[in-house]
């Protein structure tokens, strides 16, 4: 599912009913990356998801985490992303049942 920029679209009259624009995903120099480690930032111009990946060891109390990408948004694209998300995992859950989470840890709590 791709979402694309509505902002992009010319001023003025349009035609009615017009043809959704073909699309060509060019994935020659694509990266995947595997990430279990995520962080937000921003400001009122634009969002910033941090994206890594946490090896824990044992008996390592604070690992470090390898930030390998960022993502920078503009806030309707955030928000065009979010709505994607939410679908996209709603649609999981239809298929193969709930996403459970496990309970947030307190920072204080002792590692079980």
């Amino acid at each position: 599912m791709i979402f694309g920029e509505e902002d992009d679209l010319p001023m003025g009259p349009q035609p009615p009913n017009p043809q959704p624009q073909q699309i060509t995903l060019d994935t020659n120099t694509m990266e995947t990356v595997y990430a279990n480690f995520f962080a937000l930032a921003g400001s009122p111009d634009e969002m910033v998801i941090y994206f890594g990946a946490n090896s824990p060891l044992p008996g390592v109390t604070q690992p470090t985490i390898k930030v390998s990408h960022r993502l920078i948004l503009l806030p309707p694209n955030a928000k065009r992303l979010l709505l994607a998300l939410q679908h996209a995992v709603k649609a999981h859950e239809d298929r193969f049942g709930p996403i459970e989470l496990p309970p947030q840890r307190r920072p204080d709590a002792p590692n079980r």
